[in-house]
């Protein structure tokens, strides 16, 4: 599943992350695949699975 970065990146400021939200702006791409970055999100503290079960994006 692709998904914006700002997605990402406002879960993370939501969930009070502001470091990981940073880093996130930084290393991914404007367009960021669940699958592909996977690992990478979940070193951010996101589950990529959660947006694949039709939630949004779940801090882990």
């Amino acid at each position: 599943m692709r998904i914006d970065r700002s997605h990402v990146v406002q879960a993370l400021h939501a969930g009070g992350r502001r470091e990981e939200a940073r880093r996130a702006e930084e290393v991914l791409d404007a367009e960021v695949d669940t699958v592909r970055d996977a690992d990478l999100l979940r070193e951010l503290g996101i589950d990529p699975d959660s947006r694949a079960q039709g939630g949004g994006l779940g801090l882990r």
